[in-house]
């Protein structure tokens, strides 16, 4: 059997002017769970990502931790996010009146107002109910479903694969494994944690999931202050 460590990228720049690259903690996410892996002795025979930027500065920081190069990747745009910004911007010119646009509007910065509306959003886009979208969900579901079935088509005794995604891909790659419903996916997608690992023993003709959002490198009293979800 292959193993898979699917990892979702580090801590991204929230309220910045671009969200695509990573935060200072990010960086230092990406290293510590790098080194982790090289403590316990874990290497790659195979490195995945999705183009977005916050997947190879993620990637690069786990290769350093790691001290390993890492320059030979292969890339599948299948693991990147939806367009959550376009998909918001979106509902928010129809839905003025929403109390929660009101709410982000009077702070901007609490950040549980922005994932109670990303989560409203998300069902009513697996429901084609969000006008003027970039990608569909039935779209969206379709290429992260491509890239799983190019990683299974990697498969070879004993292999390692390390993939970077995002949230939203890793929750319906997962969700596409253990045949879940379109808005429990996104139960997942919420919670999961920046370089988080989920675990998957798989082979040519069949993939099972055996952990899910684990952060080994931060379970700690010292170290889980640098949990985040963004």
């Amino acid at each position: 059997m292959s193993e898979l460590y699917l990892v979702r990228h580090a801590q991204a720049s929230f309220g910045a002017a671009n969200y695509d690259q990573l935060s200072d903690l990010g960086h230092r996410q990406s290293r510590w769970l790098g080194e982790h892996l090289r403590k316990r002795k874990v290497t790659f025979d195979q490195l995945v990502l999705g183009d977005m930027v916050r997947h190879e500065q993620t990637i690069t920081g786990i290769c350093a931790g790691m001290q390993t190069d890492g320059a030979d990747r292969i890339v599948l745009p299948g693991l990147n996010e939806y367009n959550f910004i376009a998909m918001t911007e979106s509902y928010t010119q129809s839905n003025a009146d929403d109390p929660l646009i009101q709410a982000i509007a009077d702070n901007p910065d609490d950040k549980r107002h922005h994932f109670r509306l990303l989560r409203k959003v998300l069902t009513l886009w697996t429901q084609d109910k969000v006008a003027n979208v970039p990608e569909s969900w039935s779209d969206f579901k379709a290429r992260v479903l491509d890239a799983q079935q190019q990683i299974i088509a990697m498969a070879d005794s004993g292999n390692r694969i390390l993939a970077i995604g995002s949230g939203g891909s890793i929750s319906t790659f997962i969700g596409l494994v253990i045949g879940i419903p379109d808005d429990n996916i996104f139960d997942l997608n919420l919670q999961y944690k920046n370089t988080a690992i989920s675990h998957f023993f798989f082979n040519a003709k069949k993939m099972n999931l055996t952990g899910f959002n684990s952060t080994p490198h931060l379970d700690t009293n010292e170290m889980e202050q640098y949990i985040t979800y963004g």
